[in-house]
């Protein structure tokens, strides 16, 4: 891929896309600003940007109200950039959801362009990375430049979402140049990005007008005849904030006297409601009146919708007559959508519900109705979750519990879930277990997943009816995988999961993921035999491909029983096979993600590739992290201090199997761990030993030092050389120096050796 290159964009002809109809409201999502005819040129505003074009990332965060969305969209249509835009909401907190709204913009501009991307992000949920390499590969294929905007950005907070833009930052060619629109800054790399002078920023201070621009606005063009005193005045209480400057011009246009006006102006909320609610509504007929109010507690909507929520047939004419009598009405630029500002959309809920208290409530509920209707269950749930209404959030989500988890969206079932109160999780017991196995999915999450089982065990007694076969199974699959602190009862509860779902799969019940927890716990208590025919019989369930979790989970401990039976190639088949199944669906960066990481970790050092199994080991060790101790994690440790005392890592292994022990003496029941453990403990002695024994004829001179602490890296030594700016042969020298000076005859002893005699303090 061409490396990214400073300066401004060069001229293409821009791109006019061919738009198609997709789900509901995609192209909302997808469409940029109208550009308005009476827009105020702000050439500062484009050379600002323009600086920015060799950059890999450009940065507009302000508040609301500072037109960052407005002045990208001029700046791309001021370059003949073709814009590919992504208004980004909550939903978008799913990875895999959020670059499927970014391929199918990018989809718009060159039908087809995107379609490899999409194909894979619809695989399951596809492999986050590996979309976005396929995407930067069909960029790299178009002619002209492109800018990919993320709008509102704000409102994804998921690391992994924010993850996967880092990514994309670091991979998309130059003919790409991404723009984030955000009203704080984002949890992106931006320190390193903007050491590395790869960030180009716009900040409110930037956006904000100039008295020059202000006074072009208001006095020029609003026909406000205030002197450059009184607009001074304006532009000082305003603080430049377009959106008041521009409610300031609407109201001084209509009142007796604008020179006492601007002098009791404000930015004041309570004086925007008293304007918006006298000036604007008050100068509408009734009927376009209750329209707008209603329809703009939607916030961006489009016709058809607004038919049917608000029970009307002539929602395009009333949206068409607004737009242009309007300014908080805004025309989506494709789909036919439209969007209400935001600040405008808030005082309309306001004044709707002061004027029939529950309309907003109910126009809410309507709209997730329809959104139900036409398979958009995100949409859906945010308006059950406007609406105040647990209840049908709870409906919502009992009929997509399965879907989430099988299609790998585990963090948007844990996070809907934990919106509703405990009452109503234990009413429907079927969301605490499906919740509970995204949390044990996902990882990090000990606390929350015991909290689930414990509100399904209240469900017993609370309302027994409602307590399943599926709730009763899951609950004992989600205890058999997770082993919490007693391999014991994890055994247990995956027999009697796979015993439930033998009997009843078809409510939904899987065997394959009862099949692989029922596994590990076997493999954790050391059950290696009995271990392995039980992950066997999960791999070839007939329904194996619709059963990806499951069927990951089961490949991973397949390679670790592997190991112990001394199956190296089928340890290694297996774990590769798991990885690439987590790959499909996107949960890399969680726990279940982790095992397959971990598994083939371990199968690496197996085969000798200590440096490589450290990382990998390394890597899966966060996703087992958890304020409350399990043996799984203590199982992990083991492993890594086994690598890391095999490579003369003394300080790092011993750090780990500490940990380890720890989590081992406070579990009921550790299984095999605390053997693992006191082999590792012997063989961490062993390695002390011979890092304590011998004579060392000398210290490493000051050049040989250098490559000593590079010798504690993962590092070749032909990167060692680069680092040092040597030849190879030089490093090879002075290693072979190194051993004799310490007495030692392998990289690993060197590297024990000078940690204990403390020579690797850098």
């Amino acid at each position: 891929m061409a490396k990214r290159q400073t300066g401004s964009f060069g001229s293409k002809a821009s791109v006019e896309p061919q738009v198609a109809l997709v789900q509901p409201l995609a192209e909302a999502k997808i469409s940029g600003p109208l550009l308005r005819a009476d827009l105020i040129d702000r050439p500062r505003i484009l050379e600002a940007l323009d600086a920015g074009g060799g950059a890999a990332l450009t940065l507009v965060a302000a508040p609301a109200g500072y037109g960052k969305s407005t002045a990208v969209r001029a700046w791309c249509k001021a370059r003949d950039a073709a814009p590919v835009w992504a208004r980004l909401d909550a939903g978008d907190n799913d990875p895999i959801r959020l670059w499927t709204c970014v391929a199918t913009a990018v989809d718009r501009i060159r039908p087809g362009l995107a379609r490899p991307a999409l194909r894979r992000l619809a695989a399951l949920g596809g492999s986050v990375e590996a979309s976005v390499d396929e995407l930067a590969n069909a960029l790299a294929t178009f002619d002209g430049t492109l800018v990919l905007v993320l709008d509102d950005l704000q409102a994804v907070t998921n690391l992994e979402s924010l993850g996967s833009i880092d990514y994309a930052i670091e991979h998309f060619p130059v003919n790409a140049h991404l723009t984030v629109i955000s009203r704080s800054d984002p949890a992106l790399r931006l320190a390193q990005l903007r050491a590395l002078g790869q960030l180009a920023e716009l900040r409110a201070s930037d956006l904000a007008f100039t008295m020059a621009e202000a006074y072009e606005l208001v006095v020029e063009r609003g026909r406000v005849a205030l002197s450059t005193a009184e607009m001074e005045l304006l532009h000082k209480r305003t603080e430049g904030w377009p959106a008041a400057i521009f409610l300031a011009t609407l109201w001084l246009r209509n009142v007796p006297d604008p020179h006492e006006g601007v002098r009791a102006f404000g930015a004041d909320h309570r004086f925007i409601a008293d304007y918006l609610t006298a000036e604007v509504i008050a100068s509408l007929d009734d009927d376009s009146r209750a329209f707008l109010l209603r329809a703009s507690v939607l916030g961006q909507f489009t016709p058809a919708l607004c038919d049917t929520v608000l029970d009307r047939t002539d929602s395009l004419a009333q949206l068409a007559r607004l737009e242009c009598a309007n300014p908080f009405v805004a025309r989506l630029e494709r789909g036919g959508g439209y969007r209400v500002h935001s600040l405008f959309a808030e005082f309309a809920e306001y004044q709707l519900a002061a004027l029939e208290p529950g309309a907003p409530a109910e126009i809410h509920r309507r709209a997730s109705a329809w959104f139900r209707t036409h398979d958009a269950c995100i949409e859906a749930l945010e308006h059950a979750a406007a609406a105040n209404d647990q209840e049908l959030v709870a409906e919502i989500l009992v009929e997509q519990y399965l879907s989430f988890i099988q299609s790998g969206k585990a963090r948007a079932l844990l996070h809907w879930v934990g919106t509703l109160d405990e009452e109503r999780i234990i009413r429907h017991p079927e969301l605490a277990v499906s919740a509970a196995t995204a949390a044990t999915m996902l990882g990090n999450a000990n606390v929350e997943r015991r909290r689930l089982l414990e509100l399904a065990e209240r469900a017993e007694v609370v309302c027994p009816e409602r307590v399943t076969a599926y709730v009763r199974a899951t609950a004992d699959l989600v205890r058999a995988a997770s082993v919490d602190g007693d391999v014991g009862r994890a055994v247990e509860a995956g027999r009697h999961a796979v015993e439930t779902a033998s009997v009843d799969e078809g409510a939904g019940i899987s065997l394959v993921a009862a099949l692989g927890a029922y596994a590990r716990a076997l493999y954790l208590a050391g059950a290696t035999d009995d271990a392995w025919a039980i992950a066997t019989q999960a791999i070839e369930h007939p329904d194996i491909e619709r059963r990806a979790p499951g069927h990951a989970y089961a490949r991973s401990t397949l390679a670790l029983v592997a190991l112990d039976l001394g199956r190296l190639s089928y340890a290694r088949s297996h774990a590769e096979r798991s990885k690439s199944i987590i790959d499909g669906l996107g949960l890399n960066r969680t726990w279940l993600g982790a095992n397959a990481t971990a598994a083939l970790g371990c199968v690496l050092a197996a085969e000798g590739s200590l440096v490589e199994a450290e990382r990998e080991l390394t890597r899966a060790e966060q996703f087992f992290r958890d304020e409350t101790v399990s043996v799984h994690h203590a199982w992990l440790l083991v492993m890594l201090a086994g690598v890391s005392s095999r490579r003369g890592r003394l300080a790092q292994a011993e750090a780990a199997l500490r940990s380890a022990n720890e989590a081992i003496d406070a579990s009921a029941d550790s299984g095999r761990v605390a053997s693992l453990a006191a082999v590792v403990q012997r063989d961490l002695a062993r390695a002390r030993g011979r890092a304590g024994g011998g004579d060392v004829l000398e210290r490493p001179s000051e050049a040989e030092s250098a490559v000593l602490r590079l010798l504690d890296t993962d590092l070749s030594v032909r990167q060692i050389a680069g680092e040092l700016f040597i030849s190879p042969n030089t490093v090879r020298s002075h290693t072979r120096l190194i051993y004799r000076k310490l007495g030692v005859n392998s990289r690993e002893d060197a590297v024990a050796r000078a940690q204990l005699l403390g020579l690797l303090a850098h």
